[in-house]
């Protein structure tokens, strides 16, 4: 009798279940989820924010030690070129130079926390732009690299335009920072006849090879041109016309 008892009043537990879960269910009212789900919602997201402030912070570490280590900075325009057109110029430059894409907010962070660089943001920090680092061991080789790869773009879009239609440049110098300077694409074209460092220590070794005379009188002079080119510099505050670059040359 107590087995029996028993038995009926799981049957009827099990009924009232059944007449709740479809009284819910005609009311529109769903079961709760798990209670893990959202934990763990929230637990990814907060590890996707971290990521990214690292990869931010990261991006600007980088910046500040390229520019750290350049005498020139220059952005060059590349919306519209190809993938591949970008790594050819890219693998072209000498191992001392480096090219970097970033967005412009990172730069201005860099440029804020780096001696040197404060004329970049206003001038330069416009636009897309691919940023190449220059340093002193290669300037005359990045420079002609570089207008070769601006040159030969602007020849082949004029061979393949129509006619009577203005052709624009493909790539175009955006900025280019030396000496915390603006110079322009013609100051940068100079550049092209600048000595190597390489060239620099073959023609001081060369010096060295020469008679006592010789060198007597070569030191002599270093003096001279050097009191030279700091009074041409000293001139850039008093005649805004100059340039870097025209001073270099004289």
């Amino acid at each position: 009798a107590k087995v029996a008892v028993c038995r009926r009043i799981q049957q009827s537990c099990k009924m009232l279940a059944a007449q709740q879960g479809s009284l819910a269910r005609g009311c529109g009212v769903r079961s709760p989820k798990p209670f893990t789900s959202a934990p763990v919602q929230r637990g990814s997201l907060q590890v996707c924010n971290a990521i990214t402030r690292q990869k931010k912070e990261e991006i600007v570490q980088h910046l500040k030690e390229k520019l750290d280590d350049s005498i020139i900075v220059f952005g060059m325009r590349f919306k519209g070129l190809s993938v591949s057109t970008v790594q050819k110029f890219r693998k072209g430059l000498p191992e001392s130079a480096s090219m970097f894409v970033c967005k412009n907010n990172l730069m201005k962070v860099a440029v804020s926390q780096t001696e040197g660089w404060s004329s970049l943001p206003d001038a330069g920090c416009k636009g897309e732009n691919a940023w190449v680092f220059v340093n002193e061991e290669n300037i005359q080789d990045v420079v002609k690299h570089y207008f070769k790869f601006e040159d030969d773009l602007f020849a082949d879009a004029k061979k393949t335009a129509a006619k009577n239609v203005e052709v624009k440049k493909p790539t175009e110098l955006a900025v280019v920072i030396m000496d915390n300077k603006v110079l322009t694409p013609a100051d940068l074209r100079k550049c092209e006849n600048l000595p190597t460092k390489k060239q620099l220590l073959a023609t001081i070794a060369g010096l060295a090879k020469q008679p006592a005379t010789k060198i007597a009188t070569g030191i002599k002079m270093v003096p001279t041109k050097l009191a030279i080119a700091l009074k041409k510099v000293s001139e850039l505050d008093e005649d805004q016309t100059k340039t870097v670059a025209s001073v270099v040359k004289a």
